[in-house]
């Protein structure tokens, strides 16, 4: 009887170590390489190809030119969308971060039966599609939406309230409320895993709680931060569906000059190329959040 039982425990250990090896390692590995390598790196390599080209007699000639980069890079209105764009997503991330920590602490150390409900709550209108959520956005909070007409109905204007409506302001309140659970679920998670005891010895060592928070907390924290942080910066920052259709005329982003070069103007080397200097923005931005997170880890010290 032990004999048997110990021969299906060495089958496993031996199938394990097998998956730890460098061939396992290329089996467990290869489906997902070629998927990327095919859904991705060859159409980013196709895309860079594009934006080298040219546009002649309304069509596309394959010749190696620069002349896409050059002209976005000269134009003054290339450079102030995406200033704007990346002021938009600086200032969702840090709104949907001063709302999402609260919810999350508080969302962790909820009774399991009651955090497993509102975590369905939360994710329940991820179920739905993104340009129908944007268009209740829309209904509820646009000129005649149903706040408008409430306000209205009560007596207290007639004029209809332009705070969530088209705006500036209306596109980051907008974004903070499609974007919010990508921000609350990653902290949600670090939380969750946060050692009670840690904070508790911190505060038995006199720490108050905003040292506490700081030197203990925040550290552990940092993961959770940082991917949350980029679920939320890196695509509002493209975004150009949202500004489309709850902003106004004067509230076009860097995702909408793609889009038209793509849509209607029909100037692909153009929007190629808009794309290919807002991936390599976002790939610098990327690479600053790591190293200002790592720096930040490394300069918390314990309590």
């Amino acid at each position: 009887m032990a004999t048997s039982v110990a021969q299906p425990r060495a089958t496993t250990r031996q199938a394990t170590s097998r998956l730890r090896g460098p061939s396992g390692r290329a089996a467990l590995l290869g489906p997902v390489s070629l998927w990327y390598a095919v859904f991705f790196i060859v159409p980013l390599a196709w895309l860079a190809r594009v934006s080298l080209a040219v546009v002649s007699n309304y069509q596309l000639d394959y010749v190696w030119s620069l002349s896409a980069y050059r002209s976005i890079l000269s134009d003054p209105l290339t450079r102030q969308l995406l200033l704007r764009s990346f002021i938009l997503a600086a200032v969702v991330t840090v709104v949907t971060f001063a709302i999402a920590l609260p919810a999350a602490w508080l969302l962790a150390r909820q009774p399991l039966r009651r955090r497993n409900l509102l975590l369905v709550l939360l994710i329940v209108p991820w179920w739905s599609s993104y340009i129908v959520r944007v268009f209740a956005w829309q209904m509820a909070f646009g000129e005649k939406g149903i706040l408008n007409n409430l306000v209205a109905w009560l007596g207290v204007s007639h004029q209809p309230l332009g705070l969530l409506g088209f705006g500036w302001f209306g596109v980051a309140v907008a974004e903070v409320n499609l974007y919010l659970p990508l921000m609350i679920v990653p902290l949600y998670m670090t939380i969750e895993r946060l050692d009670p005891d840690l904070i508790r010895a911190a505060q038995a060592l006199g720490a108050g709680r905003l040292r506490t928070f700081r030197r203990v907390v925040l550290p552990l924290l940092t993961p959770g931060i940082v991917t949350g942080v980029i679920f939320v910066f890196m695509p509002v920052t493209g975004e150009f569906i949202v500004p489309a259709l709850v902003g106004g005329p004067g509230d076009i982003l860097y995702g909408n000059q793609i889009q038209s070069q793509f849509g209607t103007s029909y100037n692909w080397p153009a929007g190629s190329a808009l794309a290919i200097v807002l991936l390599a923005a976002l790939a610098l931005v990327l690479v600053a959040i790591r190293f200002v997170s790592g720096r930040a880890t490394r300069n918390l010290r314990p309590v």
